[in-house]
């Protein structure tokens, strides 16, 4: 849609910028992200400025009374400054810029009991913020590689546990969510593979947890097809024949009709809503391959789902409520769309 991004900016601007939230997922770490993007794609330096002013909320508010989680915490602020800099929004030396956030990583990685993998509160999030930190090589390592590195490793052995003691009980999802646990973890160490650290570790454990794939099917099709891409991407990296088995097997148990109905189509975000099932749908046609059973789904399903988006997320942005109900974070509200609206721009009908 022409200049989506645009009108949410102007929202943002007008109701979005007081944010006391700091973090990744619902604050100014976020809108940081997004304004930075929308200024770079427009050429616009007001949009810079913005994101500017955001980035430097965002560093007065660093200390050691942050929590230190993914969703709202140092470990996702951490991950977005690592991903300014890698992406020439920022400059910096992140092993300065995020020393107390790596001590803090290392403390609660070494010394408290984390119960939960999930993304937001758990060792998931962890983990993303270890691989963005080591994908700033420098050579030879710094004495922050080394011991992210070994931070990693950490993560990965803490993951094998939780997970493992995890996946029995495994409940039925009722509800589409782009930060379903399982599948993110999953993808999490696909990454992690990408590094060549712990890539032994990493196969062993995923063909550990292949009677578990197998013997579970999504009750939500949305959600097959989510399995099925996270699965197939890892199943390639460590070559399990099992495991492409599998996918094949959830996709040939994937109603696409279904898939339609599952997903809220009026609900605006990233993590609940149409485009994040949009962006797995999009992520689906272009890693699974095209001789998978119901593979050409993918693409009619994709393609409805876009035509049928486009009006309503314009009605949408246009009636956004300025009475303190809309939520501007970049997991459950406007900002996430306005990124996703820059980066594919075609999941709201965009050529």
């Amino acid at each position: 849609m022409e200049n989506l991004s645009i009108q949410i900016a102007d929202r943002l601007r007008q109701k979005g910028l007081t944010c006391t939230n700091h973090g990744l997922m619902h604050g100014n770490m976020g809108l940081c992200l997004f304004f930075y993007h929308l200024s770079r794609q427009t050429n616009n330096p007001e949009y810079e400025k913005i994101a500017d002013g955001l980035l430097d909320q965002v560093f007065a508010n660093l200390s050691t009374t942050v929590s230190t989680d993914f969703e709202n915490g140092l470990a996702g602020i951490g991950w977005g400054i690592e991903y300014l800099v890698q992406n020439q929004f920022a400059e910096g030396n992140t092993d300065e810029i995020l020393e107390e956030v790596d001590n803090r990583v290392f403390r609660v990685l070494n010394e408290e009991n984390i119960p939960t993998f999930e993304l937001g509160n758990g060792l998931t999030g962890f983990l993303f913020y270890l691989i963005s930190r080591l994908k700033n090589n420098s050579n030879p390592p710094s004495f922050a590689s080394r011991i992210n590195r070994e931070l990693l490793i950490l993560t990965i052995n803490k993951l094998d546990e939780i997970v493992t003691a995890q996946f029995p009980s495994i409940v039925k999802e009722m509800n589409f969510d782009l930060f379903w646990k399982f599948p993110v973890m999953v993808y999490g160490l696909s990454e992690a593979l990408q590094l060549g650290i712990y890539n032994t570790k990493i196969a062993n454990m995923v063909r550990q947890w292949l009677p578990y794939f197998e013997g579970y099917l999504p009750s939500l099709h949305i959600n097959r097809l989510y399995l099925s891409l996270v699965l197939n991407r890892i199943a390639v990296l460590i070559s399990e024949r099992g495991l492409l088995k599998q996918v094949q097997i959830l996709m040939y148990a994937t109603d696409f009709e279904k898939v339609k109905t599952e997903v809220d189509l009026n609900e605006f975000n990233l993590r609940l809503g149409c485009p994040g099932a949009m962006w797995l749908l999009k992520h689906a046609m272009n890693e699974l391959p095209t001789d998978y059973p119901n593979y050409s789904l993918i693409g009619e399903t994709y393609q409805e789902m876009s035509n049928s988006q486009k009006p309503k997320v314009e009605k949408s942005v246009i009636g956004f409520p300025m009475d303190g109900t809309t939520k501007f974070g970049l997991s459950n509200g406007i900002s996430g769309i306005g990124l996703a609206d820059i980066l594919w721009p075609e999941v709201f009908g965009e050529d």
